[in-house]
């Protein structure tokens, strides 16, 4: 169960639990045409003024002296995701089971009441891990783009775009972000285990999200649940099924609840979460590779990091590492995993044990 003696990870690098789905579909909105423009529009526009002022007038404040309970879980789970500069967090009498992070230049993160009576004590400090998640992985300025098109609809790029590209761009770009919001809802799950410690309160807090009935919440059942995400996938094998998933997903901001349940219990029992548990992950103004004091190693085709030869995933990003090239760690040039000897530097690449046998 979290405490307060829950690990911290100073230092921590997003680069450390990013999903590579989200950073994926970063380099894929990158490509989209007249993407910077409206960056470059937006930052320097009114929104954001717009947003807080709203804030500021129909949403209480936290701090430690107003609502001082969930505050102080916001300060922890700040504290666990090495995030120094916190941002503001409101509290909204919408009585929904959500929260959102906003912001371009100056950060906030709303909570609404529906939320907060929802959800256990320990459920609710993953949420605010999940949306300080967007402020560690520097999700913000994309999601912000994300929340107005939401808020404000495609109409404003007509109005903020070059004559004759606003309509052109919309639907791409919607399409586009929206794919990466989904992608970037996985990252953020992985942070908010990151400050609760313990998989099956991220699941249950991803399932009440789902099945948001007051009466209902006591009762629902997380092996139910994983159930009915295993019925889900087991769906891909039929065409018609795959077009319903696809309809299904276009205009949705987040991945299935079902499915993201299912997904960080498993990242849960991952090599790569075990090991920032441990203390070896990538930190702040490092490489991202890791200390390894094998003789052979595997460079992630993903993010370049050095991982264990015998690893099936990378340890920084949880990428696949089926067919990634081998490299001597003494050197750095291409091996292969039969040679014993490198022909760079003469290096044993072969472990004492087998080299024994061999």
């Amino acid at each position: 169960m979290p405490t307060n003696k829950n690990h911290e990870f100073p230092g921590l690098s997003p680069a450390a639990f990013q999903h590579p789905l989200d950073l994926q579909a970063v380099e894929n909105l990158k490509k989209v045409p007249l993407l910077t423009p409206l960056l470059t529009t937006l930052s320097s526009s009114i929104f954001e003024r717009q947003m807080r002022l709203m804030s500021v007038s129909s949403t209480v404040r936290l701090s430690p002296n107003q609502g001082q309970s969930i505050y102080e879980k916001f300060q922890q789970a700040a504290a666990i995701l090495d995030i120094s500069e916190l941002p503001e967090i409101y509290v909204s009498n919408q009585y929904v089971i959500n929260a959102y992070a906003f912001g371009i230049k100056k950060y906030q993160i709303t909570l609404f009441s529906g939320l907060i009576d929802a959800l256990t004590e320990d459920e609710l400090l993953a949420v605010i891990g999940h949306e300080l998640g967007h402020i560690k992985c520097q999700h913000m300025l994309y999601k912000s783009v994300a929340y107005i098109l939401r808020f404000f609809g495609t109409e404003f790029l007509r109005n903020l775009l070059p004559a004759g590209t606003g309509l052109l761009a919309a639907i791409p770009l919607q399409l586009a972000i929206l794919h990466w919001e989904r992608m970037a809802e996985l990252s953020c799950d992985r942070a908010a285990l990151l400050v609760v410690q313990d998989r099956q309160i991220v699941a249950s807090a991803l399932s009440k999200m789902a099945g948001g009935s007051q009466k209902l919440l006591p009762e629902i059942n997380l092996e139910g649940v994983l159930q009915q995400a295993e019925e889900y996938e087991e769906t891909d094998g039929n065409m018609l099924e795959q077009i319903f998933k696809v309809n299904m997903l276009l205009l949705q901001t987040h991945p299935f609840p079902i499915v993201r349940a299912k997904e960080i219990m498993a990242w849960g029992e991952s090599e790569q979460y075990k090991n920032i548990l441990a203390g070896n992950y990538v930190r702040w103004g490092t490489s991202p590779s890791l200390a390894i004091s094998e003789p052979v190693t595997k460079v992630c085709p993903n993010c370049a990091s050095h991982v264990r030869a015998s690893a099936p995933n990378c340890y920084a990003c949880g990428s696949g590492l089926r067919g990634a090239r081998l490299i001597c760690t003494s050197c750095g040039i291409k091996v292969f995993s039969t040679w014993h000897t490198c022909p760079g530097c003469g290096a044993h690449l072969q472990p004492a044990e087998q080299a024994a046998v061999a």
